[in-house]
Parts: C-alpha cells; sequence; structure tokens
C-alpha cells in the first residue's frame, strides 16, 4: 500500500462534521515523482478517513468516511468525521485549528501504472488506483495542499440564518447558577451604551429607541458581558416556542440561534425550535413553562415576605393557604418523578434532587 499526502479542505458543515477534500490533482509531478492520470480514480468509490497520520492502518481507529468524486482536473473526497466520537471530534479540531497549514493524504494501491518522462523528468505515470483512506497529515507529496476553512457549528449555524431585529451570537461564559432577570436589568444603568445594551439581550426593537432598555428583549446574561444564564436562556426558548414571546415570528429563528448558541457552548441539550408558535406543549415545555411560573412567584414571595417582616407582619392567610397548596403539589410531583426514573442514572439525578431540597430546607433563602 503506498499514500499520496495532497489535499486542500472545505469544512461544509462542522456541526456535522462534514468536509471536502483535494486529494489529487492531475498531471502534475508530485514529490514523489509521480503524475496521477485522469480517470486513474474510481468516481463515487467509498472510502474510510483514517486517524492523524495514516494511523488507521497501525490499529487507530477511523475517524469518519468519504465519498471520492473526481472532475477532469483533480479528485475529491466528501465526507464526514464522526462527531459523536471523541477520536472524530478532536481530528475535526485539529485540522480547524491547523488551517491552511494542514495537508491531506491517500493510501492506494497501484492498479495499472506506467514510467515515461515529464518535463524532462523521468516519472511513474499512476493510470489507476485503488483508493482505501485519506487522512489529514503533516507533511505532504501533492501539490497545493492546504485546508481551506473550518466552522464551528455555533457559526455554521449563525450564518444559516439573517439577523435584523435579532441580535448576532456572541462568544461568552456560561452558567446555570439561578438569577432575577428583574434585578439584572435594574443593575443596566440608564446610561448604558447600545453595546452595553445587546451585549445582555437577544432581540432589539427596530422601532424602538436603540439606547433604551425598554426596547429589549430576552436577557440572559448576569450582567454586561456576563455570563450566559442556562435557565433564563431556556426559559427564552420556551417563551418563542409559546404564543408570548413578544416578537414578530420572522425573528423567532434567529432568536433561536442566538440562545440555542450558548447552549452549544455549554455542551447542553438544545430544545428544538418549533415550526409555529402554540400548540400543544410538550412534557418537557409545560415543565420548563412552570419552572419560569415558580421562579416567578419565589421571587414575588422574598419580595413580600421581606416587605411584610419591615412592617412587623406575617403572610396573609389566603397567601399562606395558597402556598401550601403549591408545596402538596411539588410534593405530589416528586414522588411522581421517583416513580418515573428507575434507572442507576435515574436514581442518582433523583438523589441529587433530595439533595437540593434539604439544602433548601437548611439553609433558605
Amino acid at each position: 500500500m503506498d499514500t499520496k499526502r495532497l489535499g486542500r479542505v472545505d469544512i461544509k458543515s462542522a456541526g456535522k462534521g462534514e468536509f471536502t477534500a483535494v486529494i489529487a490533482r492531475y498531471g502534475v509531478i508530485d514529490k514523489d515523482g509521480d503524475v496521477t492520470i485522469p480517470g486513474a480514480h474510481k468516481d463515487g468509490a467509498t472510502v474510510v478517513v483514517s486517524a492523524y497520520g495514516h494511523q488507521s492502518w497501525g490499529g487507530a481507529l477511523p475517524v469518519g468516511k468519504a465519498t471520492l468524486r473526481t472532475d477532469g482536473t483533480k479528485t475529491v473526497a466528501e465526507g464526514q468525521f464522526f462527531m459523536d466520537t471523541s477520536h472524530g471530534r478532536d481530528t475535526f479540531e485539529t485540522v480547524k485549528q491547523l488551517g491552511d497549514m494542514g495537508q491531506w493524504s491517500y493510501g492506494f494501491d497501484v492498479v495499472d501504472s506506467e514510467m515515461g518522462e515529464k518535463d524532462g523528468q523521468r516519472v511513474r505515470f499512476l493510470k489507476a488506483q485503488d483508493i482505501h483512506e485519506v487522512s489529514p497529515v503533516l507533511i505532504g507529496a501533492g501539490v497545493d495542499t492546504r485546508t481551506l476553512s473550518t466552522k464551528s457549528a455555533k457559526e455554521t449555524a449563525v450564518d444559516a440564518v439573517q439577523y435584523k431585529a435579532a441580535i448576532r451570537p456572541h462568544p461568552t461564559a456560561t452558567t446555570a447558577r439561578e438569577w432575577d432577570v428583574k434585578s439584572v436589568l435594574a443593575g443596566i444603568a440608564d446610561t448604558a451604551t447600545v453595546n452595553d445594551l445587546r451585549s445582555v439581550h437577544a432581540w432589539v426593537n427596530p422601532g424602538g429607541d436603540p439606547e433604551s432598555k425598554t426596547a429589549y428583549l430576552f436577557p440572559h446574561h448576569h450582567g454586561i458581558d456576563g455570563p450566559a444564564n442556562m435557565r433564563a436562556v431556556v426559559f427564552g426558548i420556551a417563551a418563542l416556542n409559546g404564543t408570548k414571546s413578544g416578537i414578530p415570528d420572522q425573528d423567532r429563528q434567529a432568536v433561536y440561534e442566538h440562545l440555542a448558541s450558548h447552549l452549544r457552548d455549554a455542551g447542553r441539550e438544545v430544545p428544538a425550535l418549533k415550526a409555529a408558535p402554540g400548540g400543544d406543549p410538550t412534557f418537557l415545555e409545560e415543565a420548563i413553562d412552570t419552572l419560569s411560573g415558580v421562579s416567578d412567584l419565589l421571587v414575588k414571595a422574598q419580595r413580600v415576605v421581606a416587605l411584610r417582616a419591615a412592617k412587623g407582619k406575617n403572610l396573609s392567610h389566603v397567601n399562606t393557604e395558597f402556598l401550601g397548596w403549591i408545596k402538596d403539589d411539588v410534593d405530589e410531583l416528586l414522588k411522581q418523578f421517583t416513580v418515573l426514573l428507575d434507572t442507576p442514572r435515574e436514581q442518582a439525578a433523583v438523589e441529587y434532587v433530595r439533595f437540593i431540597a434539604q439544602q433548601h430546607k437548611e439553609n433558605p433563602r
């Protein structure tokens, strides 16, 4: 088995791990003194994408697969990395980071060849080859061997939509720490710049005053340029799937991609965006909507308790009774939750819920 090292690469979809690599150019003398003849490669052949430097020949797991395409001037491998495996993702990230420094190679058996002369040099004309695999490599033997471009999964999604009223995603840290949206907004000074306001939100009213907080929706950051809050992001997606998002339908996809980008950054599952808002909610959507309502009620309850305590008063009988009903329903929900979860991993989740509940009981806010 021989190897031929060359290849220009273009990443078509990083989210799916798709790429296009030029692995051979016809009619030129490569560094091995070979000249590949048009027709030497079988169009449509399927090949393995080997671990870096052809390591799969030594037993390393393949990192993808590809199909060969020819156009009379070159052979291109159109392939996909195994992005659901660590070795596939790692190889993709290596190719991405190398950029145009990266090169490609392919392993083959010679089916038909003959010696001859080209440009005054003794060469081997490769008339037919059986290609078994392609591989990213450090140094290639071919002509014009480099990576063209790469894009992250988030960048691929971002480029697929138009950002007008919706604010383009921006890379930030992420956090699951609880917070109160209203208190965060109150912490943004009235003199905040447009860039400051845009760094906190995912949508701005094109007909509003861009220097006013009232023109913005979907706050989800802990302050200006702060980390994105996962709970706020999930609540935002739930609002997009409901009927009270407050934005035009044509902006839903772009706002969704902004919010979803933060979940992807945190390595979290991204809830799907409905084709149209409303309709029968899923169990997850019901849970998110309920959690949002409970969070809002908790904030209000804390304020009411603090206000009444300052006046030396307790909650009214009606308020206390309603909170008791909520507690009873939550307790019953936890019982049902325990029944539903019966795998070791799910049992661990149950124990974690119990631990959190106990922590809140021992250390109330």
